[in-house]
């Protein structure tokens, strides 16, 4: 289904725009909110699992790939944020 295909692109393309915020938060050098990444994450693994039983097979591997990145701002942010306090 072409549907599938244009979630995958949209899933991975808001992913790929977050790589630099990843590394300036991989270095410590920012924090994310905590509420607004952790609620993402698990926005999108919910709709990764929802991809998946609709067999939309490349939309659930662009989510998945998108919610490890979320979820690495969250760990890196929740870890900036104690090392700052």
């Amino acid at each position: 289904m072409w549907q599938d295909y244009v979630i995958a692109i949209v899933s991975l393309l808001f992913g790929v725009i977050l790589l630099p915020q990843l590394l300036d938060t991989w270095r410590g050098k920012t924090t994310l909110n905590l509420y607004t990444a952790s609620l993402t994450t698990i926005g999108l693994f919910i709709l990764a699992g929802t991809f998946f039983t609709l067999e939309f097979w490349t939309s659930f591997i662009a989510d998945v790939i998108s919610g490890v990145i979320w979820f690495l701002l969250f760990l890196f942010s929740f870890q900036n944020k104690r090392k700052s306090n």
